[in-house]
């Protein structure tokens, strides 16, 4: 979990309400009292300018939970306000080239070799057959 989820999920009883970073500290205390490492409102603090809410530095370091109205005071934003910093991992989508080059490349099994394979595992099977897998073939029958 994040420095800014940890205060979101601390301060979402609190919208509206302007706290300090020791209010904010002690409510992901309370919030999550396993965690034990630092809390840091300023990364969620966000200035507003004529363009709405920005990062107060030159890089986001989370999300935008906080409006930051001056030293040591922070005024907890709505949910529709929270400014959610973009993320940069987006996975690759496969092109439609992989996707055929992977399908082509798969082996395909002959009837011939499928029998030969049941017939290798029946000689050297020391187990009886398991009743799960009848009553699976069974199912997909009906």
């Amino acid at each position: 979990m994040s420095n800014s989820s940890r205060i979101e999920a601390a301060t979402r009883q609190h919208v509206g309400a302007i706290l300090t970073s020791e209010q904010i500290v002690e409510l992901v205390k309370l919030a999550d009292p396993n965690w034990k490492g630092g809390v840091y409102p300023s990364d969620a603090a966000y200035t507003r300018t004529s363009e709405g809410l920005v990062p107060r530095g030159k890089t986001a370091y989370g999300d935008g939970i906080l409006e930051y109205l001056g030293a040591n005071s922070f005024k907890v934003l709505k949910t529709e306000e929270i400014v959610r910093r973009p993320t940069s991992k987006k996975a690759p989508a496969p092109t439609p080239e992989a996707l055929k080059v992977e399908t082509a490349t798969k082996p395909v099994a002959t009837k011939k070799a499928a029998a030969g394979k049941k017939e290798a595992a029946k000689a050297t099977q020391a187990k009886p057959p398991v009743i799960a897998k009848q009553k699976a073939r069974d199912a997909h029958v009906s």
